[in-house]
């Protein structure tokens, strides 16, 4: 069967969102869902059209847009991110994915491409960039910056150690020159954040300095940045989606000798993705905790350790209904220092259950035995909020 859009059928955004619009005000305050292309796009109830809206990723993530709209008649606002960052690293002399000497023609095909596509806004073909590679990354300025287009987000798919004390202050520097609003996306195996004790109150720092930046595939970092002033960010239906590895390296994973997958559920109460399995496991001899969102209804959250597709449906659903309510609570306070302080006292409610959650079962604050804050958590917890 060919999967390929035909070029007949036009999206229904497709009519109407060209070059001219702008992408600051269709993006502005929205937690977008990344969807892996690698499955056939469905309807997604559980999203809030208002403060939400979709990322189609992956290498198949255009044609996938294009059935999301045209096929499911979602009406929503889409990214389309072909992740071309996972094969190709940037250069000083090729810092997006085009032939040198078709470099501006050729981005240019890309962004309208995605816009007949569907996308509400395009995203540059960055590659990605280094540890403290800073020609690859002053490259993507430049060519950023011949861009005449209101509608571009320049995508800075960034190694983490671009967070740290001896980067960021450059990494500032230069997206501060970038003319378009920003989108970055962190590479680590691993989640990024938890790398090093300084990356969260750095990511906080070049979100806070810098206007219109992005946070793509991620988890409740989301959150976190749009606490402190980000223009959009996404959160990843798929644990795997929830950051990148870079080109040359395979990603590094904690279960061994293959078998099912199942679902990641994320804890209400502790503010926190864990796998079915695990909470299988560690609710075996105690009452589990359950969720009361749309989609759960007081279901137990060790109910989901199954593999079978219905399942997943309905554990990525409870995910979406669980953030989504979080991203409607942080919308009705103001940005600024009010919405800070609510963020982090909601992290630090969040962290303090953890012993509680702990006692409660009859086990330790162990990988194998219990529930351990994440160290990005405790730091959004603990961080002052600034004004």
């Amino acid at each position: 069967m060919n999967n390929a859009p035909d070029p007949r059928r036009r999206p229904p955004a497709a009519k109407t969102l060209d070059h001219t619009v702008a992408a600051v005000p269709l993006l502005q305050g929205r937690v977008l869902l990344h969807e892996h292309a690698q499955y056939t796009p469905r309807p997604r109830p559980a999203l809030d059209n208002g403060l939400s809206g979709v990322v189609m990723t992956g290498a198949n993530a255009d044609a996938r847009a294009f059935q999301l709209r045209a096929d499911v008649g979602y009406q929503g606002t889409l990214l389309i991110d072909s992740a071309v960052y996972t094969t190709y690293t940037a250069t000083a002399e090729e810092p997006f994915m085009a032939p040198p000497d078709e470099l501006f023609a050729a981005v240019d095909t890309s962004l309208n491409f995605q816009k007949a596509r569907g996308a509400t806004a395009a995203l540059t073909p960055t590659g990605y960039i280094p540890p403290a590679n800073s020609r690859a990354l002053k490259a993507v300025m430049r060519e950023a910056n011949r861009i005449e287009r209101a509608d571009t987000l320049v995508s800075l798919p960034i190694d983490v150690t671009w967070l740290s004390r001896e980067n960021i202050g450059q990494l500032i520097a230069v997206c501060d020159k970038i003319l378009h609003p920003k989108a970055v996306i962190l590479f680590r195996q691993f989640d990024p954040l938890g790398q090093a004790k300084d990356i969260p109150a750095n990511l906080r720092r070049l979100f806070t300095e810098v206007e219109h930046m992005s946070l793509l595939r991620t988890d409740l970092a989301a959150l976190d940045v749009m606490a402190h002033g980000a223009l959009c960010a996404g959160i990843c239906v798929q644990s795997s989606l929830r950051h990148a590895i870079p080109p040359d390296e395979k990603a590094q994973i904690g279960k061994r000798g293959g078998g099912p997958t199942y679902p990641h559920i994320l804890m209400p109460q502790l503010m926190c993705f864990k796998g079915a399995e695990f909470l299988s496991k560690v609710y075996g001899n105690a009452d589990p905790a359950t969720c009361d969102c749309e989609e759960c209804d007081g279901r137990s959250l060790d109910s989901f350790y199954l593999s079978d597709g219905e399942t997943r449906r309905k554990a990525e659903n409870h995910n979406i209904h669980t953030w989504g309510a979080w991203v409607s609570d942080m919308a009705s306070y103001r940005a600024g220092s009010e919405r800070k302080t609510w963020w982090r006292n909601k992290c630090a409610a969040a962290v303090d259950r953890y012993a509680l959650e702990n006692q409660r079962i009859g086990v330790g604050a162990s990988p194998k035995s219990g529930f351990q804050v994440p160290a990005p958590l405790k730091a959004w917890a603990t961080l002052p909020v600034t004004q």
